[in-house]
């Protein structure tokens, strides 16, 4: 079944990223009350209220550690809707780019003509659990392996050696992004940072330094989906849904990849450029999911924009928003802030308004189309388990 064009991206909200669970003078939020803040907002873009979402869909991000298994029904009384689908997004950082498709479906089966995607997380604000489905830090804690950073920097370790990647490399990536944050009033990290800062960074996890890491902080974003007769009544310009595709646990498929340094997004990207039907050349922008730069750099590689390794194309393309290959336009997850696994909808929030034309100081000319993509289970420590990518446009 081919979603091209059947559905599109009517509404986005975005709330400020926060690292204390409260500003000077504010009282500590939530994650409910930044889920509703989001919705809010969301809603609001659209010029809908929450009554257009009785009887329609609603999508929930799980947030990490949250052991709460009705966590979207829960959600759906937060915001006080009372919706005939739900779906539960819990595939980590790729849950928003997987939900992209996911509503589409929904939508383009008839079950509704409106579904409203919304993530939050307050990990600085809550504590939780920690309890995790299939944990294995019993077995790695011993040996030294602290979690999501001692693992991606044996990959990176594992990408230094094999194509000789240096820390211009990296670092060009880093402060590419930096650059674009600075431009963009929702980012939480807006102060500019040079290629010799990104180096002097301590080391995480050698090596892997402070600037290629993403930042904890909290926060709520939202999108809402409508077919496109729905869209066409709405207040803002319809970006559509043009490609998609996921893959999950690529270590055991049919295509393996035993090698950690080829994701799961060279088997969804390319059926998100088959369903769209558009080549790498009409891609004006990327929006790659980004917890770790190494991260941006592998993706660029798997969806065929250079061959594995190519040194001398990281050297030469400038990605900044007026560049070659625009990348991390908003700054990326990395800048703007990682509310737990909700983080990955800071991509299709941006997509949206480049696509819009509401980049403002950073908008890419003239932009027409955009690819986005969601990367999660890095702890799992293969090759990230679950992956996604979708391809937005402006025009069907």
């Amino acid at each position: 079944m081919s979603l091209r064009g059947k559905t599109a991206v009517v509404g986005i909200g975005e709330t400020p990223m926060d690292r204390l669970g409260r500003k000077p003078g504010e009282p500590r939020r939530s994650t409910g009350e930044y889920l509703a803040w989001a919705v809010r907002l969301a809603l609001e873009d659209a010029g809908l209220t929450k009554k257009d979402f009785d009887g329609q869909g609603l999508a929930v991000i799980y947030t990490t550690d949250y052991v709460q298994s009705f966590w979207p029904v829960e959600a759906a009384e937060i915001l006080g809707i009372s919706p005939s689908v739900l779906l539960g997004g819990g595939n980590g950082g790729s849950s928003a780019v997987s939900l992209l498709g996911q509503a589409a479906a929904m939508v383009n089966s008839g079950l509704v003509d409106l579904v409203l995607c919304v993530a939050a997380a307050a990990p600085f604000a809550e504590h939780y659990s920690r309890i995790e489905p299939g944990d294995t830090r019993n077995f790695e804690i011993p040996f030294g392996m602290m979690g999501p950073n001692s693992k991606i920097s044996l990959v990176m370790s594992r990408y230094v050696y094999e194509y000789g990647m240096t820390s211009d490399h990296t670092g060009k990536i880093a402060v590419t992004a930096r650059y674009h944050a600075t431009l963009n009033p929702n980012a939480y990290l807006r102060k500019p940072l040079t290629l010799e800062e990104y180096k002097s960074s301590r080391f995480i996890s050698d090596p892997l330094r402070l600037y290629d890491c993403v930042m904890p902080a909290n926060g709520g974003r939202a999108y809402i989906m409508a077919s496109p007769e729905r869209a066409r009544r709405l207040r803002k310009p319809p970006v559509y849904l043009l490609g998609w595709g996921e893959r999950h646990n690529p270590s055991f498929g049919p295509s393996s990849h035993s090698n950690p340094l080829v994701t799961g997004i060279t088997d969804s990207g390319k059926r998100a450029f088959e369903m769209a039907g558009v080549s790498h050349g009409d891609i004006d922008f990327l929006g790659l999911y980004d917890d770790y730069v190494v991260v941006i750099m592998l993706q660029i590689e798997d969806l065929g924009f250079c061959e594995k390794g190519d040194r001398k194309f990281f050297e030469a393309t400038d990605f900044t928003f007026k560049g070659d290959l625009p990348i991390q336009t908003g700054g990326g997850i990395i800048n703007c802030g990682q509310p737990s696994t909700t983080g990955g909808m800071v991509h299709v929030i941006e997509a949206v308004r480049q696509l819009r034309g509401e980049g403002g100081a950073r908008q890419v000319p003239d932009a027409k189309i955009g690819l986005v993509t969601g990367l999660g289970a890095v702890a799992y420590g293969k090759n990230f388990g679950c992956t996604a990518a979708a391809i937005l446009g402006k025009e069907v």
